[in-house]
Formats: C-alpha cells, structure tokens, sequence
C-alpha cells in the first residue's frame, strides 16, 4: 500500500512485499515443521502458460506465498518460446513466478480460471498480455498503475527534502501526494465494486485501513475497542487462500503487536476467536495453531508460555491438526507439562536440597515477604556478575527478600570456598544433593544464572529476570495489589 501523509517525510510501503526466495536446508525444515506444507484441500487442476520475450534462461520457477514464507511449487522449460504448467493441482493464491538463480519475475492468481496465458517482455516488464484470466488482467493492470504511483511518490519526496525550506512548495508537493492516493484508493474501490466476487477484490478489501465512526474518532478507549473489534470485518477468515497471500501475517503481525493487550489471558482470548472465525477450515485452523506455537515456545515476554500450554491443552490434544504425528504430538505435550507447573502464579515445586552443613533445606520454611530462587553454577562468568548486583542491590533496599541460592556444580569443596570468597550470606544449597526431584526437570533448567520470584504463599511471580529487573517487578506488583 502507497501510504502519503501530511508531514514532510512519505511512509511508502509496498503491499506486495519482495521476499527472498533463498532458503537453506535448515531454514526449510524449520518451515516445513512450524508453517506446514500441508495436503492442500480445494485444488483444481490448473493450465496455464507464461511467455517471456526477451528472456534467456531455458526455465522458470513457480513458487508462492505460505504466510510469510516463500514456498517452491513447480519449475517449467523452455518449450517453442512457452512455458507450460500443464495439469497440475494448484491451491488458489498469489504466485510468484522466479528465474532459476530465483530472482522474482512477477506475481499473478490462481483461482477459478484454470486455463489462461500471460505474456510479457522480460525487459521492461512494463506491459502484460493476458488471455482467459479476467482476475490477472485486473491484478496485472492494477500491480503497473501501484509501481507508477510508487515512483512518482519517490520522486515526489524526493523533491519535499530538497525544498523543505519552502512551505509553500512542500504544500503544493503534497497536494500532489494526496491526488496520487486518492487514484490508487478509487481504482481499487472501483475493482472491489465492479468485481466483488474475485479473489482480488477480497484482498484489497482485506487490507483496506478499518475506518473508525466520527462519533467516537476523539474518543481514544472508544476508538481502540472499536478497532479491535471490527480488525478481521472485511476479511474472512476461513477463506484458506488467504495463506498464499502476504495479507494473513500481516494482519497477524499488526493484530497481536499492535491491538491485542500485551497479556497471557488476552492474547489466548484473541487467539481463541481467531480460531473460531477460521472455521470449518481444518487447513486455517492448523495454520493458526502452528503459527501461534512457533511464535510462543520461546516467548519474547515473560508468562507468555502460558499461551503455549493453552495451545497445546485446548487444541493439539482434543483435535487433529495438520502435519502432526503421535511423537510430535507427544513432543509437544511433554513441553506443556514441563511448563504447567512453572506459570506465573503456580505455586513453586518444591526443592530440599543439601546446605552447607550437609542438611537438607527447603525453601517452604523461609518467612519472607519475597523469596528468590537463584540457580547458578561457580563456573559462570553472567552468574559471578549477576550474583555482585544483587549483593549490592539487597543492601540498598527495605523488601523483606530471603534468597535461596541453589549452585549447580557438584563439586562441593569448590561451591563451599566459592561462597565464602563471594561472602554469599544466603541459604546456600547445591543442587546436585536432593530428596526432591531433579531440579533440572522440576525447574526447566538448561544453563544459568536463572532466577524465580516468590510471593510469601511460595508462588511464582516471576522467572527469567535480571537483577535489575527485580525491584521494578516487585513495584510493579506492590501497585497492582493497592
């Protein structure tokens, strides 16, 4: 989308984004896992044929759209000057077609016409021909007046820098701006209401900015509810061939990153209406629930594998979903249940673990407003630093904080004269000593320094934090509980 503004820089973004077809093995397989290449239902057997004036190579390749991938489809040859993709099973969406060193060509659709041609120079790609694709002709045409719009856009803000210091020539600039919009705003209303029932038309429905009413626009609560409410309005979807388009990851993208609250509990509730808009579509649903896995196994904010385990609890152990197998599902499952315990607000496993006088100590019987859980091993460099900031930070301040330092390290001598060298006057235990199961299990522990903060009930308030972290988190709960 050609986006002009009335500051006097331009924001253009091209909605057709230019992804990289390069991919490595391990980047294939890792998309093959989380995105799925999955038994595409609704194919129709497609024939169609691509020519190329001007073009040197003896093969083309056809590729397409999977969310935000780029997935390889088919290749053709050079055939008496045509390239023929003949009887083949083509889901309908955008598809690119690629060089063979996989430099993008062009775009095009597959849909309901299954029988046409497109023919073009491969030295200007100026001009398309296109025989028995009414949908082509209309997204072809349409993808030259957005790349003539595009350079005049440039060339317009090219010149808004050069003479930034005339206010009156950056508004005469403008107003060009905003005639180029409104041209690619009406010729895409006019395609959308000639032709409502192309699959054009519902993806530039789709990606039309969401108009708010006028009666609540100055009202920011109104306008953001609104907002949230009405996001998917003009795209369905339980239409499966908005996968083979960019739309679906970005509105994916803008929705959970920009309007759903950055919260556990909202984003499974956002997560579960995207679900049931998405049926009856089982390949939709299996995409959605791959995606939203992929992007919270390893969580970018603390307490959301919480939307992980719900994932796995409420969808992948109550239904089929695409491209899972028994030990994925196993796999997966295993995961949720490593992670169930350890949510925020779960009550911390308990641990009974060697002191330094070799008697076993728990954490349960420390009395303290907060209680920290310090995994760390003598060897570690993150840990030595982390260990002297919180030294000095407990000096500083008035919490009642009982820490519970649990080494890793089994070797005892080391760990005793380290904690006397570091002057650790803390409950010091080693890990390595237990009548409770293995911390590593009970803790998901894979490598230190790793921290967890305790309420005085023993539950967990929060994990995987920084020492500078501590003191904001126990602030930010002090004010939630007034």
């Amino acid at each position: 989308m050609l986006i002009f503004n009335k500051k006097k820089e331009v924001v253009i973004h091209v909605f057709f984004v230019h992804l990289t077809l390069e991919m490595n093995k391990k980047q294939a397989i890792r998309f093959i896992f989380l995105l799925l290449i999955f038994n595409i239902q609704g194919k129709a057997q497609v024939n169609f044929r691509i020519i190329l004036d001007n073009y040197s190579d003896s093969s083309v390749l056809l590729t397409s759209y999977y969310g935000n991938k780029i997935k390889p489809v088919d290749t053709a040859f050079l055939n008496e000057g045509v390239f023929n993709f003949k009887n083949n099973n083509y889901p309908a969406g955008i598809y690119i077609l690629a060089g063979s060193s996989k430099n993008k060509l062009f775009e095009f659709i597959i849909n309901e016409e299954t029988n046409f041609t497109i023919h073009t120079d491969a030295s200007s790609w100026h001009e398309f021909e296109v025989e028995g694709s009414k949908e082509n002709e209309l997204f072809l045409t349409h993808l030259q007046l957005r790349n003539r719009l595009y350079l005049k856009a440039m060339q317009l803000n090219e010149a808004i820098s050069e003479d930034a210091s005339s206010d009156g020539k950056v508004a005469e600039i403008e107003s060009q701006l905003d005639s180029l919009k409104k041209v690619l705003e009406d010729e895409e209303t006019q395609i959308v209401t000639d032709h409502p029932d192309l699959f054009f038309s519902k993806i530039l429905e789709a990606r039309t900015e969401l108009q708010v009413p006028d009666s609540i626009v100055n009202d920011s609560i109104q306008k953001y509810l609104y907002y949230k409410t009405h996001f998917w309005d003009k795209m369905d979807l339980s239409d499966a061939r908005f996968l083979r388009t960019p739309v679906i990851d970005q509105k994916l993208q803008s929705y959970f990153d920009q309007i759903v609250f950055l919260h556990p509990d909202s984003t499974i509730a956002a997560i579960d209406s995207l679900i049931a808009l998405a049926r009856p579509s089982d390949e939709v649903v299996s995409y959605l629930l791959w995606y939203f896995i992929a992007k919270y196994q390893n969580p970018q904010y603390m307490g959301f594998d919480a939307v992980f385990v719900h994932l796995v609890d409420n969808y992948f152990s109550k239904e089929e979903v695409f491209n899972t197998t028994s030990s994925i599902n196993e796999k997966l499952k295993e995961r949720s249940d490593k992670l169930k315990p350890l949510l925020i607000g779960a009550p911390a496993p308990d641990l009974l673990l060697m002191d330094t006088n070799d008697r076993f100590v728990s954490f349960r019987n420390l009395d303290a407003d907060y209680i920290l859980l310090l995994f760390w091993d003598f060897n570690c460099d993150v840990c030595e630093t982390e260990i002297a900031e919180l030294q000095e930070l407990i000096d500083t301040i008035s919490y009642k904080i009982s820490i519970y330092a649990i080494n890793t390290n089994s070797n005892l001598a080391r760990w005793k004269k380290e904690i006397n060298a570091r002057n650790m006057d803390w409950i010091n235990v080693n890990g390595t000593y237990s009548i409770t199961n293995d911390f590593h299990e009970l803790y998901d522990i894979s490598g230190t320094p790793r921290m967890f903060l305790l309420n005085h009930e023993k539950k967990i308030m929060a994990k995987h934090f920084k020492v500078a972290q501590l003191i904001p988190i126990i602030e930010k709960q002090f004010m939630k509980s007034k």
